[in-house]
């Protein structure tokens, strides 16, 4: 059991506990087709949902590989995974220290439903010191 100073050292580092975001995340709703992933960089710190765990670490890299912060607040994206049928519809918030929350539907999915889904995570997120990237 880690004990309290060792979440404060976390923090104070940048670094955020894996198991406390995806404790975080498996109280999220999400549709059948949706994923929800945390990455940092091209490394994925959790995720839940649809994807497979090859499909979100492709995600995660394809994500930071096209990654160029230029004062973003979110940015809407769509990405064809190699084997995939479809393509997704990503919807992405930089977060902070390098941090990212990435939300993924079908390519035909309403943004709406993911845009809601975007502002409870943030708040959750926000709880375990990683929210919104302050421009």
């Amino acid at each position: 059991m880690a004990d309290v100073s060792d979440n404060q050292d976390k923090r104070s580092t940048g670094e955020v506990d894996p198991e406390v975001v995806r404790g975080l995340l498996r109280h999220a709703p999400i549709g059948a087709a949706q994923t929800i992933l945390v990455a940092r960089g091209a490394q994925l710190l959790a995720y839940r949902g649809a994807l497979k765990q090859v499909e979100a670490l492709d995600v995660a890299g394809q994500v930071d590989a096209a990654w160029h912060d230029a004062g973003q607040t979110v940015r809407i994206q769509f990405l064809r995974l190699p084997l995939a049928a479809q393509p997704l519809l990503l919807l992405i918030y930089p977060l902070r220290d390098t941090y990212r929350l990435i939300l993924a539907d079908a390519e035909d999915a309403p943004l709406e439903p993911l845009r809601k889904l975007s502002n409870q995570l943030l708040g959750i997120l926000e709880v375990a010191g990683i929210g919104r990237k302050q421009l």
